[in-house]
């Protein structure tokens, strides 16, 4: 099961049942050309986060559309990460992890201090914050940011090749390794990774789902 499986149908079904044709839709939401929709309603590509803010705008719930599942309220995980600064950007992380525990079979009790999604280049490119405010760094300083990078510099050929080369698809795992805070000294990190592959024959579409806390003994390295 992926995580985004079927998205395009229940996508073509939304934007079919609002607004009658694909054409009507692009003119409601400010998409100059109809075609551009094609990649999407073909599930060749995930809607990013213009597409998205779009239809959320137009009405659409994007839980259902991105997941199948209908928009509820998440708790758990997200009672101990919430603040009032990126609320809606917790709300949307947690529906993912809790899809992807679902995936696993597992439940989710562990307390995290920070949480981050990367890409398949292994960027930092969304929900950052957490990990800036994390490793005392200043907003969107992480953005951009090759996530390997933060990693100690003798962990980092370990961290790369246990974590992203040879874990497959919807698995998780966890570890322990030092991280560069915004004052160049190293802090003991406890982290998870949790990774899927949107479609099979779309290597590109991999992200990871990164969460994290401050190891119970932790100490400061240069």
């Amino acid at each position: 099961m992926k995580i985004y499986k079927d998205f395009n149908y229940r996508l073509r079904e939304y934007i079919l049942k609002k607004h009658g044709s694909i054409s009507a839709f692009c003119r409601a939401t400010g998409i100059k050309y109809p075609a551009q929709m094609g990649p999407y309603l073909k599930g060749k590509s995930i809607p990013g986060k213009k597409l998205l803010a779009k239809l959320e705008k137009d009405g659409a719930d994007i839980d259902w559309i991105m997941h199948g599942k209908r928009n509820t309220l998440i708790s758990g995980l997200g009672a101990h990460l919430m603040t009032s600064s990126y609320k809606l950007e917790m709300e949307r992380i947690m529906r993912r992890l809790q899809l992807l525990y679902q995936q696993l079979d597992e439940t989710h009790s562990t307390q995290f201090d920070a949480y981050a999604v990367i890409n398949c280049n292994l960027i930092l490119d969304e929900f950052t914050r957490s990990f800036e405010k994390f490793l005392g760094y200043n907003n969107n300083a992480l953005q951009g940011i090759y996530f390997l990078d933060l990693i100690h510099p003798n962990e980092r050929a370990y961290v790369h090749n246990y974590v992203f080369i040879e874990k497959e698809e919807n698995s998780k795992c966890e570890l322990s390794s030092r991280f560069k805070s915004a004052n160049n000294h190293y802090i003991e990190v406890e982290w998870s990774a949790y990774g899927n592959n949107i479609t099979k024959d779309c290597k590109e579409h991999r992200e990871y789902v990164i969460v994290a806390r401050k190891s119970i003994n932790t100490t400061a390295n240069k």
